[in-house]
This record gives C-alpha cells, structure tokens and sequence, in this order.
C-alpha cells in the first residue's frame, strides 16, 4: 500500500513534460491575447483634442527664444547675449 495522498497518478517523467506544455500553452495565449488587443486598437486614433485644449490655458505666458524674461534681472546677472559683444 501507499502511504501518501496523491489526487493525480502522473509518473514523473510524465510531469516534466506536461508542466512544460502548460507553461508553453500560457505563453502563446498570453501572446495571443496581445495580438487581439492590438488588432482591436489598431483602427483607433487617440482622442488627445482634450488634452491639447487643456494646455492652452496654462498661466505662464509663452516667450519665444531669445526674448529676455519677463521679470527684472538683479543687478549681478548678465544679459543673455553678453557673449555677442565681444
């Protein structure tokens, strides 16, 4: 007789093998569940109208390059294009 439980009679050579075919049969739905979410987004385009009209309220005014900063500068600080003079 037995002494231990077992709920499954699998030999162990048998067990190496199936452990390895539920691992692969996990892998490739996993795989396949990415290509179906792909597929179902793909005709989409991303609503990004809301974020961008968001952006146009920002409270910081917008400078173009090269203009000096709106704040006055202290007296150590240099104007931005003290280089130019040399």
């Amino acid at each position: 007789m037995r002494t231990g439980s077992s709920i499954l009679a699998i030999a162990q050579g048998d067990a190496v093998a199936l452990t390895m075919m539920a691992l692969l049969g996990f892998a490739l739905g996993m795989i396949l569940t990415i290509l179906i979410v792909m597929a179902r987004h793909a005709g989409r385009k991303p609503d990004v109208t809301g974020e961008l009209e968001g952006d146009e309220d920002d409270a910081t005014p917008r400078t173009r390059a090269g203009e000096p900063p709106a704040e006055p500068r202290d007296e150590w600080e240099r104007e931005p294009d003290w280089w130019k003079d040399r």
